[in-house]
């Protein structure tokens, strides 16, 4: 099993932008709210961002969040919003509608909406307002934590950008969902600019939250190796819940305790090389 580091030193020296990232349920949230907090108490000025369509972020801080960064009651130096991709697309909307020649009748105005009203603009708008943030946006403050979507939907975010440099460079105008998007040529070199954002070890640390279970761990293991291919190679992984036996009577804890060191002993090869944390379970709800 590799040696385990302290939690504290993901934050010793942490770069601008922490990504916490990892399957449903395996506490992403939690810790991304956790290392705000303690970056905050350090005396850092912090904003926490959620980029999950699902977020419980207002229910974890007790704060009702928007797009706007919002100050979280009782930290001082934390603020926090959420990224929410239906409003980011009709702003984006409204951008392209505005960018029209005044002439346009209703019918032209019409058919440019109906043409940006699917998936595709919720995602490139939702991805425009995390390339802000990564671009300058968060001007102010010191630390950017991003609590990400379910890992599925966060490596297809972070893998737009190549779908739209590919289609960029064979078409100029195009009939994918891309090509409404007259914007997008120009914001290519915004867009790539992000991802060497998050693949420069000086400006991003990607976290890998996982669970002490099989699945999970092959689960993260698969993520590095993602990751990776994008280019964001500067990782760390916290197994978050790890159960330690308080009584060798109980029959039950220490099954539990038996199987998750057992998963972490046959943890996959892939994430060894990584420094790595344990969070112990806790006996109560992280909220508030």
């Amino acid at each position: 099993m590799p040696t385990q580091r302290p939690l504290d030193d993901l934050l010793t020296g942490a770069p601008r932008h922490l990504f916490f990232t990892g399957k449903g349920g395996v506490g992403k949230t939690s810790l991304a709210c956790a290392c705000a907090l303690r970056l905050a108490d350090a005396g850092r000025r912090v904003l926490l961002v959620s980029t999950d369509p699902a977020s419980n972020l207002d229910e974890m801080l007790a704060t009702p969040l928007g797009r706007q960064p919002r100050d979280v009651a009782g930290a001082p130096g934390l603020q926090a919003m959420n990224i929410a991709p239906e409003a980011a697309a009709e702003a984006y909307r409204q951008r392209v509608l505005a960018q029209m020649a005044p002439g346009s009748t209703e019918a032209e105005r019409g058919q440019v909406r109906e043409q940006l009203s699917g998936a595709c603009t919720t995602e490139i708008a939702a991805f425009d307002e995390f390339v802000g943030l990564l671009a300058g946006d968060a001007h102010g403050f010191d630390h950017v934590v991003f609590d990400t979507a379910p890992t599925g939907h966060t490596l297809r975010l972070l893998s737009l950008p190549k779908a739209w440099t590919g289609f960029l460079e064979g078409n100029d105008r195009g009939a994918s969902c891309l090509g409404p998007h007259s914007g997008l040529k120009m914001q290519e070199a915004r867009f790539r600019e992000a991802m060497q954002a998050l693949g420069d070890a000086a400006r991003t640390r990607v976290v890998l939250v996982t669970r002490p279970d099989a699945p999970a761990l092959r689960e993260a293991a698969r993520t590095r190796e993602e990751l990776l291919a994008l280019g964001l190679g500067n990782q760390w992984l916290v197994v978050n819940g790890v159960f330690t036996e308080a009584a060798a009577s109980d029959a039950v804890a220490a099954a539990l305790q038996a199987q998750q060191h057992a998963a972490l002993q046959a943890m996959p090869p892939a994430l060894a090389p990584l420094p790595i944390s344990h969070v112990p379970l806790r006996g109560f709800d992280m909220v508030g």
